[in-house]
């Protein structure tokens, strides 16, 4: 609580600072406001992820983005950004009131967060020419595919948010705080040297301890890191872009942690529990992009090293059906090394009409476990931290009336042992200057429920209404 009037505070203060600067300096201030809501539209009363009747709201909530740029000189620039989120509901407790906090604020009835989402300083020609220091919170982006990266390794993806459908929101990813060092060879090179002064780890939808501990019928789960709080265990990673013709490159290297938690032991004495582990790894990346005859096309691929690590599990001994002890096994996790990858490319055509397709090899969550893990963990494919599985993400957009409305047929083909068919239409129509209203919808139309990914939504269709405003 004390936090969220620490940060409330700041932003009264930067209030205060805007008129200040923006008299010298240049200053712009931006930002959104939305209204989002989603039902669903049919009944699923053993969900692995929901429970709920036709009609339920899924979520309802305001968002409300506020960005803050500006330069105190011709090398010195800065940018902020504040997201806040406030819930509709009211959060009732089993064992208490609807209470307020401290100094009155209706946090039970009135459910509300603040996240300083970015905070970086810029500085241009930093001791050298063409050289470039962006320190702060930030978003560092590498790779050329459309949100569906392999190599975008420096900012984790965001499954806070995995769970909303919102698609403002899909495979979106945290900035980070870092130390950028970008250094401009020519018009088309660059050399880029990035220092994460944290590690980058996925924030997971409200609930997911729960929901694991029931899905592997535990009582208790443990977190564990493979890293200590010190420079040497600190992140970092290396890029160099340049053009060929007509052909933009990239190669990259990374040397940090997974920012996934996976299951590292299961043991039964004194009681079931689960252990899980941020792990550390070396990621080697390519990426590519062209046009050709007016269309877009691009690649990545990252050939991913993990650390050696070994999992436990005990193995209950069943005699006369008693059980009569465990057995301890102890085995690799990972293989040595594995691709992961993705093609795709993006057309215009007359008409308002816009294509665009990828083909993904191994999904943000997933890795390429020892036949070990896969016997003991009953790690496969076509599950949430599962074996590397196969996706094809087509859409298609339609844009008329001066741009003014779009509609968007798309979805994920889901390709593992069996096969998912998801389908996400949007609507969106643009009222006026910075007023949108969109609506859409999520919908598995065939898959299996028990092996595929996204077949395990099949009973969660979901219908989305929201409103933004952007100023």
């Amino acid at each position: 609580m004390k936090r969220k009037f620490l940060s409330l505070f700041i932003i009264i203060m930067l209030g205060f600072s805007i008129p200040a600067v923006s008299s010298e300096k240049d200053l712009s201030v931006s930002g959104r406001i939305k209204l989002f809501s989603s039902l669903f539209l049919n009944k699923n009363s053993e969900g692995d992820f929901f429970s709920h009747d036709s009609g339920d709201f899924a979520l309802k909530r305001v968002e409300t983005r506020v960005k803050i740029a500006g330069s105190l000189n011709d090398n010195i620039s800065f940018n902020l950004r504040f997201d806040a989120f406030s819930n509709s509901g009211t959060l009732f407790q089993e064992n208490g009131f609807p209470e307020s906090g401290i100094l009155s604020t209706p946090f039970s009835s009135e459910y509300f967060e603040l996240n300083l989402y970015e905070a970086n300083v810029t500085i241009s020609d930093f001791l050298v020419e063409n050289l470039d220091l962006t320190v702060g919170k930030q978003r560092i982006s590498w790779g050329t595919a459309d949100k569906i990266n392999v190599v975008d390794n420096l900012n984790p993806i965001d499954f806070a948010n995995f769970f909303s459908f919102d698609p403002d929101h899909a495979f979106e990813r945290r900035p980070q705080t870092a130390l950028n060092f970008e250094y401009y060879m020519g018009e088309s090179s660059k050399l880029q040297l990035v220092w994460l002064l944290q590690h980058q780890i996925a924030p997971l939808p409200y609930g997911y301890t729960l929901l694991t501990k029931t899905a592997m019928n535990i009582k208790e789960v443990k977190i564990e890191s493979d890293w200590n709080n010190n420079i040497k265990d600190s992140n970092y990673a290396l890029r160099f872009s340049t053009k060929i013709m007509n052909i933009d490159l990239g190669i990259s290297y990374y040397r940090g942690n997974m920012n996934l938690p996976v299951l590292k032991s299961f043991t039964l004495t004194p009681f079931p529990a689960g252990e899980f582990f941020y792990g550390k790894e070396k990621i080697v990346g390519f990426d590519l992009s062209t046009v050709i005859g007016g269309a877009t096309l691009w690649g990545e691929m990252a050939y991913i090293m993990p650390d050696e690590s070994h999992g436990f599990i005990q193995i209950p001994i069943v005699i006369n059906n008693n059980i009569a002890g465990v057995r301890n096994v102890k085995f690799r996790l990972f293989e040595k090394g594995f691709f992961k990858y993705v093609v795709g490319g993006d057309y215009n055509f007359s008409h308002g009409f816009y294509l665009n397709i990828q083909f993904l090899h191994g999904f943000f969550d997933e890795y390429d476990y020892t036949k070990d893990a896969e016997t003991y963990f009953r790690k496969k494919k076509g599950e949430f931290f599962g074996e590397l599985s196969n996706y094809i993400i087509p859409a298609l957009e339609y844009k008329f009336h001066h741009n003014d409305y779009k509609i968007r047929l798309a979805g994920i083909v889901e390709i593992s042992d069996k096969t998912a068919y998801i389908l996400t239409p949007q609507l969106d129509l643009r009222i006026s200057d910075g007023l949108m209203m969109t609506a859409g919808g999520f919908f598995v139309i065939s898959g299996d429920e028990t092996n595929t990914k996204f077949g395990e939504f099949k009973k969660d269709k979901l219908f989305y209404l929201g409103l933004k405003i952007d100023f």
